[in-house]
């Protein structure tokens, strides 16, 4: 039989070329002198297993558990693992492998990279990989917090990263810290670990400078949750309300409908009310409308507006028989106690035509103001409306009583709205309806003085007296022009046509 130093040479000599062979004689070597084998041979035995790419190596893994206190046997064996289970693999790949994945991880250690990650940790990125790969489609409680348990987040990075979207954007990725709070807290709120995930929320809060995907807006938000769950519903409601009149918090339907939730459990069944139809009007698609249309039939049973509720059924039922969600027990409950068997129409148009009942409920005591449209941005989002006084308040597409697309339709109409608070404290235009459109201006073919206010190289922007803006391109212009006009002079000019761009001008004195 071979002495151990002539399967340690072997093993060496055989490492760069035949690593597979050079694994072979590792284990054999550990076959014949276990109580000999040391944490050199291991180094050997995993820088071997590592560059022949081989898996389901029988006992390596009990054999390294004896040599893991050493750093660079738990680093190489991370080493192995990512490269054979988690690089370049997709998540259902990796989760086939999981239970040897899992063999691996109590032997590998992780590196404190919070202060210096020139150097990645194995651990990290493999336990990472594991939870993301819990994260994808759905979300596996139990196992990510199993793992985020693993993990000492004062060890990991601070540091973000880029990456290019598919429009050659530039992006940032979260750091390894926010990304850990993410699904820590995430899997507590799930699992309802409420006193955990109110403490995990908090040091989050603490640790990140800089978040992405809102995730400021989900830490307060599972501590409104968490606090919630344990009845300490005063400060789960002054919670909410600090994240609802938050600028990320305004217009996040699922907020209104929690808080809405909370005052329903402490029968506050009119307030409830109101923060479900702030709900109402935040929520686009009927495919995630089924929650909130259950709670407010409920609100309206308590309410004692039967009908109404029953109306709400109705679309819950349409939903069902659409298929646009699942049958749940709580949906064939409230089916059955209004004895719903028929309803005609569709789901979605009947979720939509409840927009104008929200609006209207919600501001029904509100003082109405006339005025005037004067002003659309550019980018067709927002404006200003022109009342009482040549006072102006803004207004947002999402201020009108019908859901609206296109905003320069309404340029100059007359309308009748109320005024509201945005998470600013700032009036803003709300409930609006439209009264009467403005009659367009048609205007090609008139001639119009007007000043030139500047030149480039493909024609003359110029002001006009009517107080439109126009250009007159290079191509109806000598190709002299601008060593024949300069801003400021007065010229005359005849609207040729109007396109989306404005008004096409041709120069005639």
């Amino acid at each position: 039989m071979k002495t151990k130093r002539e399967f340690q040479d072997e093993a060496k000599q055989l490492l760069e070329n035949d690593p597979s062979k050079s694994l072979d004689v590792c284990l054999e070597m550990y076959t014949n002198y276990p109580s000999e084998f040391n944490n050199y041979d291991a180094v050997t035995l995993l820088q071997a297993a590592r560059a022949s790419k081989r898996i389901n190596i029988n006992n390596l893994p009990e054999i390294i558990e004896n040599f893991k206190d050493y750093e660079i046997v738990s680093s190489l064996c991370g080493w192995y693992v990512f490269d054979n289970f988690i690089k370049h693999k997709q998540p259902q790949v990796i989760l086939n492998s999981e239970n040897l994945i899992n063999s691996y991880i109590n032997i590998i250690k992780q590196k404190d990279i919070s202060v210096d990650d020139n150097y990645p940790c194995p651990f990290t990125i493999i336990l990472f990989n594991l939870i993301e790969a819990h994260s994808n489609n759905l979300f596996n409680a139990n196992r990510i917090y199993e793992y985020c348990k693993k993990i000492n987040p004062e060890y990991l990075s601070k540091k973000t990263s880029e990456y290019t979207d598919q429009e050659g954007k530039t992006k940032e990725n979260p750091s390894d810290l926010e990304s850990f709070y993410q699904y820590y807290t995430k899997a507590c709120d799930k699992l309802n670990k409420s006193n955990e995930a109110i403490e995990a929320c908090e040091k989050g809060l603490k640790a990140v400078d800089n978040y992405h995907y809102d995730n400021d807006l989900w830490f307060q938000m599972r501590i409104a949750r968490a606090t919630r769950n344990l009845k300490d519903y005063e400060t789960s409601e002054k919670k909410y309300l600090e994240i609802i009149n938050s600028r990320a918090g305004s217009t996040k339907y699922f907020l209104f409908k929690e808080y809405s939730e909370l005052l329903y459990e402490q029968k506050r069944y009119q307030e409830s009310w109101i923060q479900s139809l702030r709900a109402g009007i935040q929520l686009y698609d009927v495919k995630f409308s089924a929650g909130i249309l259950l709670h407010q039939s409920r609100l309206l049973a308590r309410l004692n507006r039967i009908d109404e509720a029953k109306k709400f059924a109705e679309i819950i039922f349409l939903g069902v028989q659409e298929n646009l969600w699942n049958n749940s027990t709580n949906y064939q409950k409230l089916i059955n106690y209004f004895e719903i068997k028929e309803v005609k129409g569709k789901a979605d148009k009947s979720f939509k035509e409840l927009y104008k009942t929200f609006k209207d409920e919600l501001y029904m005591e509100y003082e109405i103001n006339q005025g005037e449209i004067v002003f659309i941005h550019p980018r067709g989002k927002v404006g200003k409306i022109r009342y009482s006084k040549n006072e102006s308040i803004n207004f947002s597409k999402s201020s009108f009583n019908n859901r609206v697309r296109n905003l320069d339709e309404f340029a100059g109409a007359k309308v009748s709205f109320v005024i509201d608070y945005d998470y600013k404290s700032e009036p803003i235009a709300e409930n609006i309806k439209i009264e009467s459109l403005k009659v367009p201006e048609v205007l090609v073919g008139e001639t119009f003085e007007g000043k030139i206010q500047n030149i480039v190289d493909f024609g003359l922007f110029i002001d006009m007296e009517n107080g439109k803006t126009g250009l007159a391109h290079q191509s109806t212009l000598p190709k002299n022009f601008r060593e024949i006009y300069e801003v400021g002079i007065t010229v005359k000019v005849r609207i040729e046509k109007e396109t989306d761009k404005g008004y096409s001008l041709k120069v005639i004195e």
